[in-house]
């Protein structure tokens, strides 16, 4: 029989457990590890192994609920919903069960339980409480009227707005039917898109109409009525956005009137006109609007689409959804700024804006008027202040990083060349010494030297918007690094291990390199393992794209990247409390990578070490 119990778990309910407590031998089952993400043959151990792979901020309570079970002597059940995570990384939340059924007198000595995979249900309900609350939030707070209407045309809730709109309270409206409040003149038409709405024919319909406000005057509105259904599939209730559109119901006839002479005028300031009638499908530009982009009123069709033709491939896009958001009667007036093809085959920037003057008596849109204007000039000098703005940034850019080499790479030249003249001055310094520090003091001397002429060269590049860039081979400037800190390493015993091929070429600016390479290092010697035999490595890369890189990777103190990670290349920002960090270096070296197009990424472990990985441009 308990076979077939562990059969039905296995099966049904997806993985068991069996926990002898006394000798913490702890039994999964296959569908728990596959659950989990594993092998039969892995998960081996004690309660502490399925116990590792709780969420840390579950594991609390799924004791705390452990010990309410056994504390009670099973009369609390050990039910709860606990994070775990995968092999792989991925998060499942799993509903635990568990019964203790064998005891030592008060003392729990064997426990079984299944566990079910609730993940999916957990992210349905989330997402369902976020989708109510998401519509309750729409509605109380949008700022159109939204009401809910019975099937027989009661008020069942409504917005603040539409009570602000009407002058009537939530109290008073909901008292009310939509039928005693709308024009007698645009009943009739509502009522029958209504009808028509409930028996199938249409699912949602749109009219305008008036509505009768508290004190007595008329209210032009926009009507949006959908008709939603239960779970049975019959009507339940009507949803309605209501838009007040009073003031362009009344300035219609106005801008009528006017609108020859706002022709006129637009056209005497060098505008164009245009006039889309939706209802026959025809649109007129005027001559002004023509002649803007080159061609004679003879040779430009006035049909539907020609212009759209001429719009540039990048702008079609959102130039047509802009004019499908205004249909749609979410934007109060249509505006775009897109470039068009001339008749000389080049581009000229146009600013379009239009309105809707008239309505057809479905309430969707029957004309629009608008204009063009040729803002090509404003276009190009905003890129042209773009362009200033970029160089101008590049530039301080570039100062930031001059200033940085020249703080790090000449204060470590001159802090060798006082160590070895202190060694040299040292009266207990034999002279077999001091020829070696002879020797070693020419070699600094010529790395200083190099390093000079790459800052010269930086300092030759500030009034430049490229950076220049030279063949280098990247296994000398690792060695170069090295040598520089050759105080260092050998100070503190440190093994580092080049293991970039020695006929590495890659373009690159000698400075920046120098730079980036000589920060990475220090910083690996910096922060070395402080208990046992620190390690650098530095090694090389093609990634899938072909471009070049480089890591440096070490096992030293390491860095808590869940804690420091956002803050990881911000400026002045120091993570493991050594007193001569300046919180610069990594700013300015993601700064010196980004600026050729690379980027650099990190992988850190506290106690286990870190690794750089550059990827160049």
């Amino acid at each position: 029989m308990e076979d077939i119990y562990k059969i039905i778990l296995e099966e049904t309910l997806a993985g068991y457990w069996d926990w002898d407590i006394k000798t913490d031998i702890m039994f999964l089952s296959p569908a728990l590890k596959r659950m989990l993400g594993y092998e039969v043959d892995e998960l081996i151990g004690g309660h502490a192994v399925l116990q590792s792979l709780i969420l840390p901020d579950d594991l609390p309570v799924a004791k705390a609920c452990f010990y309410d079970h056994v504390n009670s002597h099973g009369v609390k059940l050990y039910n709860i919903d606990i994070r775990f995570s995968q092999k792989n990384g991925e998060i499942l939340c799993i509903n635990c069960t568990g019964r203790v059924i064998e005891w030592d007198g008060n003392e729990p000595a064997r426990m079984i339980g299944c566990h079910i995979d609730v993940t999916e249900k957990k992210k349905a309900e989330g997402d369902l409480a976020i989708s109510e609350e998401t519509f309750r939030n729409a509605f109380e707070f949008s700022p159109i009227g939204m009401v809910l209407v019975s099937i027989k045309g009661k008020f069942l809730k409504v917005n603040k707005s539409l009570c602000d709109m009407l002058g009537y309270t939530a109290k008073e409206l909901l008292c009310k039917t939509f039928q005693e409040i709308t024009h007698p003149d645009d009943l009739e038409a509502d009522l029958t898109l209504l009808q028509k709405t409930l028996s199938g024919e249409i699912s949602t319909y749109q009219m305008e109409k008036r509505y009768f406000k508290k004190d007595g005057g008329v209210l032009w509105i926009l009507l949006n009525v959908s008709l939603i259904y239960d779970r049975s599939s019959r009507p339940h209730y009507f949803i309605s956005q209501i838009k007040d559109i009073t003031e362009p119901k009344n300035a219609e006839a106005a801008l009528r009137e006017t609108q020859r002479r706002w022709i006129f005028a637009s056209e005497g300031s060098g505008g164009g006109i245009w006039d889309w009638d939706l209802a026959n499908n025809t649109i007129f530009h005027s001559e002004q609007c023509i002649r803007m982009i080159g061609f004679e009123p003879h040779e430009f069709d006035n049909i539907p689409g020609v212009w759209t033709q001429k719009v540039h491939p990048d702008d079609k896009v959102k130039y047509l959804a802009d004019i499908q958001e205004y249909l749609d009667g979410n934007t109060e007036i249509y505006t775009n700024q897109h470039r068009v093809l001339c008749r000389d085959g080049s581009y000229k920037w146009i600013l379009d804006r239009g309105k809707v003057i008239e309505y057809a008596p479905d309430g969707t849109p029957a004309r629009i008027i608008g204009t063009h204007t040729d803002i090509t000039d404003q276009k190009q000098k905003e890129e042209q202040l773009r362009y200033t703005l970029d160089m101008v940034s590049g530039q301080n850019n570039r100062l930031l990083n001059f200033a940085y080499i020249v703080s790090h790479n000449l204060r470590t030249h001159a802090s060798n060349f006082k160590m070895i003249m202190d060694v040299v001055k040292d009266p207990d310094t034999d002279a077999q010494e001091k020829e070696q520090l002879s020797m070693h003091l020419q070699s600094v001397s010529d790395q200083l030297n190099d390093t000079i002429n790459n800052l010269n060269e930086v300092v030759s590049i500030q009034t430049n918007i490229d950076i220049q860039t030279y063949e280098i081979n990247l296994f000398n400037y690792v060695t170069r690094a090295i040598d520089l800190l050759q105080g260092d390493i050998s100070r503190w015993n440190v093994e580092v291990i080049n293991e970039v091929p020695v006929d590495c070429k890659l373009v690159y600016n000698p400075a920046y390199m120098e730079s980036i390479i000589f920060n990475l290092l220090s910083n690996a010697l910096k922060y070395r393992c402080l208990h046992g035999k620190p390690k650098v490595m530095i090694t090389y890369f093609t990634d899938t794209d072909g471009r070049q890189g480089f890591g440096v990777a070490d096992n030293g103190i390491g860095i808590d990247l869940h804690k420091n990670g956002h803050d990881m290349f911000g400026m002045y920002k120091t993570f493991n409390g050594n007193r001569d960090a300046k919180g610069m270096g990594l700013f300015i070296t993601k700064n010196q990578v980004e600026s050729f197009g690379g980027r650099i990424e990190v992988a850190s472990e506290i106690g286990k070490g870190t690794t750089f990985t550059v990827h160049l441009n």
